[in-house]
């Protein structure tokens, strides 16, 4: 597995540190966030809460930075949808960069393309979304996915299997066509 950034002695982390580590991997572990609500601001709010919690952490040692903020900020995230009932919303236009240099049939076809995808995942269940965002959107190994989730990377690429296809039959179910 590769290292994740630097690791967490027990003694208080230097702002520095939490600050270089908050450049390299709030991307990624905001759109980890937003896959799992939908929600752009509270995506960033779990991002910010993690990144303050290891601030003021002093437990024991942390072997994986990353995993350790990814964990936080999904259970933040899960006590605020326990506390809160209302649902989040997609954000409209969210990929527009993504369209960039085509036309604008060919990007009305992209964020269609995307919108269904996007409400495809949401029609799996948590893991499935889980894995398949670490892997396609963060780009992430199946020994990372498999520390963030608590089982072995041969676990991980059995469920990303499983996941790809139940994606596919949604998808299909829907009439999906990638052009």
């Amino acid at each position: 597995m590769t290292d994740s950034g630097p690791k967490h002695s027990g003694k208080p982390i230097q702002s520095s540190q939490v600050e270089e580590f908050y450049r390299e991997h709030s991307r990624e572990l905001w759109a980890l966030f937003y896959s799992m609500c939908n929600d752009p601001e509270r995506a960033y709010d779990a991002v910010q809460e993690a990144f303050v919690r290891l601030y003021d952490y002093r437990g024991e040692p942390v072997r994986d930075l990353r995993s350790w903020l990814l964990r936080v900020g999904q259970n933040w995230l899960r006590d605020v949808a326990r506390k809160k009932s209302n649902s989040c919303h997609l954000l409209p236009g969210l990929d527009d960069q993504m369209g960039q240099g085509q036309s604008p049939e060919d990007r009305l076809a992209l964020a269609e393309r995307q919108t269904q995808i996007r409400q495809a995942l949401q029609e799996l269940n948590e893991d499935d979304r889980r894995v398949l965002v670490m892997k396609y959107s963060m780009d992430w190994s199946a020994a990372q996915i498999a520390t963030v989730m608590d089982c072995s990377a041969a676990a991980i690429d059995m469920r990303l299997s499983r996941a790809r296809r139940r994606l596919a039959e949604v998808l299909a179910e829907r009439g999906f066509q990638n052009d």
